[in-house]
């Protein structure tokens, strides 16, 4: 097993080009594993809310994910305002394969979608009906990074409609784990229930994960202030945030939601991002 760091950025008043250079410029490159764009919390954090949301009158904005192999991790003082970082282990045998993974990514077509779930035709995601019971569904909430904190949430079937239009492509969620006590296992049935039924139908596959979180960055600041912490970490592909959507949707991810799922999390932060290619 590798040391993986997963590291959120946020810009401030410095430039995008200035992170990117910096990444260029330094050791950080030969050891990247993914650069991304953060556009979204599909679910917002209950655990690490302070570094993770915030605590002024505006929420965090998040701009860029950076995951690299541990003994690299970023640092980027003069060029971003804010970072925080979580480390966990991962597969050499993944890694190891992500250039011939995101090769065949591209050259492959997406999996199809049924008619209403496409940036010129939403019919079908609107009318969708989304059980109140699911830990995801299209009808959840979140409110947008970088808005105020007593901002309206927005329910995840608006952010797929105008993010799905504008984006059309392509996306990663990355994953922040917490368990319930003792319910570590069960999760670990519903990734494997969750892959063999609606992942593989809808495109989605692992890029990063991270198992067995070692230490994060706001980690002493909460000790005995928060029950529980990080454990898991995942980046998950999918064809575009339509798949992600559609598969939210689908009559087999709601059976294994509520067979494996429920009552297993305490916390599980969803952020949508997109990849940034490093030239």
């Amino acid at each position: 097993m590798s040391q993986t760091t997963f590291t959120l950025v946020s810009l401030g008043s410095h430039s995008t080009q200035s992170l990117l250079d910096s990444v260029k410029a330094s050791p950080i490159k030969d050891n990247l594993l993914y650069l991304g764009k953060c556009h979204h919390w599909i679910h917002q954090p209950h655990l690490s809310t302070a570094a993770l949301n915030g605590t002024g009158p505006q929420l965090q904005q998040w701009d860029y994910l950076i995951i690299t192999k541990t003994p690299n991790q970023p640092s980027l003082t003069n060029t971003v305002e804010k970072t925080w970082s979580i480390t966990a282990a991962s597969s050499e045998d993944l890694i190891a394969s992500l250039p011939s993974a995101k090769a065949r990514r591209a050259a492959a077509d997406p999996a199809p979608l049924p008619p209403g779930w496409s940036p010129q035709d939403h019919s079908a995601l609107d009318a969708a009906i989304s059980p109140p019971d699911l830990e995801l569904s299209l009808s959840g909430t979140s409110q947008p990074m970088g808005s105020t904190s007593d901002s309206p949430p927005l329910p995840l079937r608006d952010f797929i409609r105008t993010f799905g239009t504008s984006h059309p492509g392509p996306i990663a969620m990355f994953n922040l784990l917490s368990y319930l006590p003792e319910q570590r296992p069960r999760y670990l049935q519903y990734v494997a229930a969750f892959q063999e039924s609606v992942g593989i139908k809808y495109g989605g596959e692992p890029v990063v994960l991270g198992f067995g979180v070692h230490d994060w960055s706001s980690r002493k600041e909460e000790e005995g202030k928060e029950e529980g912490g990080w454990e898991d970490t995942a980046l998950i592909y999918y064809p575009s945030v339509w798949h992600f959507g559609k598969m939210a949707d689908d009559e087999a991810y709601v059976e294994v939601d509520r067979k494996f799922k429920q009552g297993v999390l305490r916390d599980n932060p969803l952020m949508c991002c997109t990849e940034v290619e490093i030239e």
